[in-house]
């Protein structure tokens, strides 16, 4: 303990406060254990196992006292004083690199920084800068600090913490009348709803609103927030209304520049620790051409997919980057068809490709749009099967993009729930856009079909035509029939679809109504599924149009409108998109581990 604490002086050049935890989760050391020697050798609360999990894989944390609980069982309410910031970080072995500790800094001057930060703000602008939590609680000081005495705010009842001697934290909630002048609001405030930004901060997005809203001590103002997902908390900007209309142009950027210093002043302490873990995270990887990496979004069987953002554009682009067989010149043939062929599509259910190049390390990369939703295993995930007219509806938007390739003389070959992403894109919802070209082929006159160019299965097989177990190569569009007809059963059931191979053909059963075992409710989809997911070749449609209409001819039985889209993006969206968040590291590779909902 004497040592660490002279150490962390020295290095602080001030005294700090720290504590550590083993992996077991159990307190070794504390900076107060001599006014509360109970601490050490005492074990987490839930609260604390849920945020040290994260830190002992890895990954640094922020510690906001007035929005977490405590840590250890025991530990005192508000030991850690108002306005505190922490910052919980991994202790790796030496030799090894494996986390065995994890270790909490606090006072160390970062708390200086950020006032400061305020501070530069308000000496230009009446309006308030504070953080927020997930749940609406103000992690720092209030402007209105001077009649908080006197102002009835809702205060979040259920937190141990002081966030200041005027009571607990304050809740970011709208009272419904103007405090300021004197009213009263004439309902408790325990019935006070979020503001209009503390509703957006829970949903973890970033934006601005300029037609005013009221905030939690209902005076008008405009605000703009961002959430900061690697710290758990949201930074909000807030004007008066009257003074900040004219500044509305300017409130976003203003916001932006507030969140950048933050982070810059929170991550300065722990330059090297998030560095190491973000670079293990981005594979080294930071910039690809004019692209600044952000994120990693997933990983397939030719590369990398990441989050990234255009230099100069400012614009947010999924970027695939080759990180496998880089030096095969049959693998960069390969990744340099895929983005040659995807780029021919025009169709708005195809993902548009942006650039495509080298970057000056020799990287070979593609940029792509980025589409803020779910794909389609995620979709089932969330709501198990789905509605037999909407699914027909996310159907005929699929076969229009594949019907456009089919024509442009090119077949995709891997058409599965990855690879389609639903959304709500520009005021349209249950948008379809079809992706991942990296098996696409061509078929069309003068191009080669040697077998021996492809001797290797690739594909998914829940989701691929049988034929092609047997014979990699072909590049018949009645492959991605097939792939459609076996999605289909996926969306209707939650099931994966049946493993069907060439065999079967000779002992004369092919998938049908009884094989496919369909609910009652979709036995209409029988027909359909049967043609589309015969073993022979022949026997299904002949191309997408003759699809569309067989899907077509169910839409009166099973109607599905736009209206009906728009009712459940604006009643689901907000948990779809945190659970594909959750989702984001998870996803799986291998077909036969699709998503499956709890129990089946």
């Amino acid at each position: 303990y004497g040592e660490l604490s002279a150490q962390f002086t020295k290095l602080a050049g001030r005294p700090v406060r720290f504590a550590v935890w083993d992996r077991r989760m159990i307190e070794l050391v504390d900076s107060e254990q001599e006014s509360n020697p109970n601490l050490l050798g005492n074990s987490t609360t839930t609260a604390g196992a849920n945020m040290l999990a994260e830190v002992l894989k890895g990954t640094p944390k922020l510690f906001l006292p007035h929005a977490n609980l405590p840590i250890t069982e025991g530990s005192r309410p508000g030991r850690s004083h108002p306005g505190n910031i922490s910052v919980l970080m991994p202790v790796r072995n030496h030799e090894s690199g494996a986390v065995i500790a994890a270790l909490m800094l606090s006072g160390y001057g970062l708390d200086e920084q950020y006032a400061e930060m305020l501070k530069r703000w308000s000496a230009d602008s009446q309006g308030e800068v504070y953080l927020i939590s997930q749940r609406g609680a103000m992690l720092t000081s209030s402007r209105y600090a001077d009649h908080l005495g006197e102002l009835p705010l809702a205060r979040d009842k259920s937190s141990s913490l002081e966030a200041s001697p005027n009571g607990q934290p304050i809740m970011v909630r709208d009272p419904g009348t103007n405090l300021l002048d004197g009213s009263r609001p004439s309902q408790a405030s325990a019935t006070w709803l979020p503001t209009l930004l503390a509703r957006q901060v829970s949903s973890g997005d970033n934006g601005s609103f300029v037609d005013g809203y009221r905030n939690y001590v209902g005076e008008k103002v405009v605000g703009a927030w961002r959430w900061l997902p690697d710290h758990g908390v949201g930074i909000a900007l807030e004007e008066n209304y009257d003074r900040a209309f004219a500044l509305a142009r300017t409130l976003r950027n203003s916001l932006l520049t507030l969140a950048g210093l933050f982070s810059i002043a929170l991550l300065g302490f722990t330059l090297a620790v998030a560095w190491g873990e973000r670079s293990r995270r981005l594979k080294s990887i930071s910039i690809v051409g004019p692209y600044q990496i952000q994120d990693l979004l997933g990983e397939g069987g030719m590369g990398r997919v990441y989050l990234a953002e255009h230099a100069l554009l400012c614009r947010q682009s999924a970027i695939k980057v080759l990180t496998k067989g880089d030096n095969d010149l049959s693998v960069i043939s390969r990744f340099e068809r895929e983005v040659q062929l995807a780029s021919q599509l025009t169709h708005p259910n195809t993902i548009s490709i942006y650039d495509f190049g080298r970057s000056r390390e020799g990287v070979f990369y593609y940029a792509m749009e980025y589409i803020n939703g779910a794909h389609l295993g995620q979709l089932v995930e969330y709501t198990g099967p789905v509605e037999p007219g909407r699914t027909i509806y996310i159907l005929r938007q699929l076969c229009r993009a594949l019907s456009e390739a089919h024509q442009a003389g090119v077949v995709h070959r891997d058409v599965k729930p990855q690879n389609i992403m639903v959304c709500n894109r520009g005021g349209e919802p249950d948008f379809v856009k079809l992706f991942d070209y990296g098996l696409v082929k061509a078929f069309a006159p003068g191009v080669s079909q040697n077998p021996s160019q492809t001797r290797v299965v690739v594909g998914t097989p829940r989701f691929m035509a049988p034929e092609r177990l047997n014979s990699p190569w072909l590049a018949d569009p009645r492959v991605d029939i097939y792939s459609v007809g076996a999605l289909a059963y996926y969306l209707l059931t939650a099931q994966l679809p049946p493993l069907v191979t060439v065999g079967d053909a000779s002992e004369g059963e092919q998938p049908g109504v009884e094989t496919l075992d369909l609910p009652p409710a979709v036995v209409d989809f029988g027909g359909i599924l049967s043609v589309c997911m015969s073993v022979e070749p022949a026997s299904r449609p002949s191309n997408m149009t003759s699809l569309l209409r067989e899907l077509d001819s169910l839409t009166k039985k099973f109607p599905w409108t736009v209206g009906d889209s728009e009712l459940w993006w604006s009643q689901h969206e907000e948990k779809l998109l945190k659970l594909v968040r959750a989702k984001r590291n998870q996803l799986p590779v291998d077909g036969d581990k699709l998503w499956r909902r709890a129990g089946k």
